[in-house]
């Protein structure tokens, strides 16, 4: 991985949550489940920012999206943080005030933990990207691109040009096939993942799974066009 970017692979639901940490500090894309999975992340990275000689300072926080595993574990980077901010899609807040505890009843089903799902204080952004628009993030010259509605209608991703990267979340799938819920848009994913490959990486980093390349992109993309028709 680049210098600067570092990708936990969490072992429950195979979720990514990718750090881009530089000088001044780190952006952390995407939070976990729950926020005592979160607190072990955060213990993780501080450790491996010490061993690279950059701050445990967090700087912003991105949601790629709603969904319980991707922001669930807001509230402990803000314990640990209280002036990181929090940014996602302008949509991002209304679907988690509509959608937030049937996230939680969602991760019941697959397996979390009864207890900390319990505990989980659901935290919306309050640094909005606007739909279609994007947003500096201001580390290493990461930035937020809102691309369309696809997998949800508040879908973001990350675009680290320095480290020829982009942060997909569940836009890209590797451990599974792309999935479809009552909150996706399937007419509308195919133009979302276009514009993503619009912008110039050759890693891609899913929500779920091992690193792809833009070729595993292209073959999603007829995957969705598919599912479309």
């Amino acid at each position: 991985m680049a210098p600067g970017v570092f990708v936990a692979r969490l072992p429950e639901l195979d979720l990514n949550v990718v750090a881009v940490a530089g000088p001044e500090g780190f952006a952390l894309v995407d939070t976990g489940s729950y926020e005592r999975e979160t607190r072990g992340l955060l213990a993780g990275l501080e450790r491996m920012l010490s061993e690279h000689g950059l701050p445990y300072r967090a700087l912003a926080v991105v949601n790629t999206h709603g969904h319980f595993d991707h922001c669930y574990g807001n509230a402990e980077v803000l314990r640990q943080f209280p002036d990181v901010e929090i940014v996602g899609h302008e949509a991002l807040p209304p679907y988690l005030a509509e959608w937030g505890e049937r996230g939680r009843a969602d991760a019941l089903r697959y397996g979390m933990p009864a207890d900390d799902m319990a505990a989980v204080r659901i935290v919306p952004p309050t640094v909005l990207v606007p739909h279609d628009g994007s947003l500096p993030l201001g580390v290493v010259g990461a930035e937020v691109y809102a691309p369309g509605r696809g997998h949800t209608g508040c879908d973001v991703v990350v675009h680290v040009p320095d480290a020829d990267l982009l942060v997909a979340g569940d836009l890209l799938e590797e451990s599974a096939p792309p999935s479809y819920g009552p909150d996706s848009y399937p007419d509308e994913w195919p133009g979302a993942l276009e514009r993503v490959l619009e912008l110039p990486a050759s890693v891609l980093v899913p929500g779920h799974g091992a690193l792809v390349d833009r070729d595993f992109a292209e073959r999603q993309l007829a995957y969705v066009r598919g599912r479309r028709a």
